[in-house]
């Protein structure tokens, strides 16, 4: 099986949110994401099973680390 070069097409850990090229189109990494608090980190990983994999992997990849941050907070308050 081929996949395209680019470190958002390669498998950069075990997380179970982020699988393989089948699964997703991007692979994060929670050492890609040093900004993000453990509780936080956890959160995404919760708000992935509401809005999907690929929504928080795109959020992940394009948004501030402010926005981020934003965004774990937000979902935090609203559980």
């Amino acid at each position: 099986m081929e996949y395209e070069l680019g470190a958002e097409n390669q498998p950069m850990d075990g997380n179970p949110f982020m699988r393989g090229p089948s699964e997703s189109a991007t692979y994060i990494a929670r050492a890609d994401c040093p900004h993000l608090s453990d509780p936080e980190w956890e959160a995404l990983q919760r708000l992935a099973t509401v809005i999907g994999e690929a929504a928080i992997a795109t959020m992940l990849r394009t948004f501030s680390p402010t926005e981020q941050h934003g965004v774990a907070l937000g979902f935090i308050v609203k559980e």
